[in-house]
């Protein structure tokens, strides 16, 4: 049995709006342009998590240790956790470079087989590309609430991002 907590990335009417307005027509399509912008359903591990709670102090502050996970982000956070992310993804990508260009004589020789025998490409850069496919989904889920919130903030709309424990 398979012990992991679950977490679901969302995004919602913002809480701090009164009921009647969460459910109105521009919050409506804000949330759909959000779907159109970055479709997949985000699911994150307990590694994952704590993965973006290292990579961003704005993802950090909302999380309370030891207590279920229930945070939702708005506008500045949003902002600040795309940058601190794009940040990180930026220094992981800078890594894996320096990877490939360290062993460029050994992919050059045997392309795939280099990929095998030397060892910082399944010890350094296998991680370090799973890192940064997860900081890019959560960042582009991130970008995509922001899009939709610039996009529709003259109908007032305000949206948040919204991480769960399943």
């Amino acid at each position: 049995m398979d012990n992991k907590s679950r977490f679901v990335v969302t995004a919602r009417a913002s809480k701090k709006l009164p009921e009647a307005l969460r459910n109105n027509d521009g919050i409506r399509q804000a949330l759909k342009a959000v779907d159109e912008y970055f479709p997949l359903k985000l699911v994150l591990d307990d590694q994952q998590l704590d993965l973006l709670k290292k990579s961003s102090k704005a993802v950090a502050r909302c999380l309370i240790p030891g207590s279920k996970v229930d945070a939702s982000y708005q506008f500045n956070h949003l902002c600040e956790i795309s940058s601190e992310l794009f940040k990180e993804v930026k220094e992981i990508r800078k890594n894996i470079k320096e990877i490939v260009s360290d062993h460029e004589d050994e992919l050059e020789s045997d392309r795939v087989g280099a990929l095998q025998y030397v060892k910082e490409f399944r010890s350094e850069m296998g991680p370090a590309l799973a890192s940064s496919i997860i900081l890019r989904r959560f960042a582009n889920c991130v970008d995509a609430v922001l899009l939709a919130q610039i996009q529709y903030s003259a109908e007032n709309v305000e949206i948040e991002l919204h991480i769960a424990e399943e």
